[in-house]
């Protein structure tokens, strides 16, 4: 697989660690609709592209953004993904659809080439991929690569929670780096206002 097909910039707004009030709500907005869980989800969201849209454009070297996508259910939920509608209310750019096969085998945590499929015209366009949680990054980069295998020139990710369990054995010394330089948790403060 040629490292060209891959996000051209992967930026995760912050650190859901298992337990914490985002990993609780990446769970609680999408497996029971919960309301307050999608609120505070779209308010981080707006937050951040409000404050670091050029970052994000800088990172992954276009001069701007033609259409957004949002990584569908890797897990082949049915319905509209909440997450479209998040999106949708941040972004201000056509949507760029990614559609899931309505029986979708089962899928491990890796890149998966072929899904999901590209539902739009994304030939020489530069789309920003919004993903909700973001564990080994295959459904993301899955995208990235079905975005440009259909034609897109360049393809960031912004996910919303990078999962981190504390208790995972990698996981430790990025804790014990994160409890010494709490400046390492990122934009993990735009979120701590919900507390």
């Amino acid at each position: 697989m040629a490292a060209s097909l891959l996000a051209d910039a992967v930026i995760p707004i912050a650190h859901a660690v298992k337990g914490s009030l985002l990993a609780s709500d990446l769970w609680r907005y999408k497996a029971v609709g919960d309301l307050a869980a999608a609120e505070r989800l779209q308010a981080m969201l707006r937050g951040f592209l409000g404050g670091h849209s050029e970052c994000i454009r800088q990172a992954a070297e276009v001069p701007g953004w033609n259409l957004v996508a949002v990584v569908p259910s890797g897990q082949g939920r049915p319905g509209r993904h909440p997450l479209r509608d998040i999106v949708a209310s941040c972004v201000p750019l056509a949507e760029a659809r990614l559609s899931t096969p309505a029986a979708v085998p089962a899928r491990g945590r890796e890149i998966t080439v072929g899904w999901p499929r590209v539902a739009s015209d994304v030939t020489g366009k530069a789309v920003l991929i919004i993903d909700d949680s973001w564990v080994s990054g295959g459904s993301a980069q899955s995208a990235a690569m079905a975005l440009k295998r259909a034609g897109a020139t360049r393809a960031a990710v912004v996910v919303l929670g990078r999962h981190v369990d504390p208790a995972h054995p990698r996981s430790v010394p990025f804790m014990a780096a994160l409890a010494d330089n709490p400046q390492l948790v990122g934009h993990q403060c735009i979120y701590s206002i919900f507390r």
